[in-house]
């Protein structure tokens, strides 16, 4: 499942439990931007969660913990792109 269709989905599941209100396009919008908002939090929390691991688990091996980090940091910036352009 893409990201898109999972915000997609999510956004419609939102939308669906408010179906009491009738959401203009622009508060469709609105939500889906936050669930998008939501999405690269989660993302930069999660990174950031993991880098610590990979550098505490790579203590005797410090270079390899800073290789793994930054390649875990530019694969995180690629994926928080890609989110940002969706909006």
């Amino acid at each position: 499942m893409s990201v898109q269709s999972s915000i997609d989905d999510t956004t419609a599941a939102i939308v669906a439990a408010l179906s009491a209100h009738d959401l203009s396009a622009s508060e469709r919008q609105q939500i889906s931007e936050i669930v998008g908002q939501l999405l690269v939090k989660t993302v930069e929390k999660t990174t950031d969660s993991h880098l610590e691991t990979a550098a505490s688990c790579c203590g005797p091996e410090l270079d390899l913990a800073h290789q793994i980090r930054a390649e875990m940091n530019r694969q995180k910036e690629i994926l928080i792109s890609n989110l940002k352009a969706l909006r």
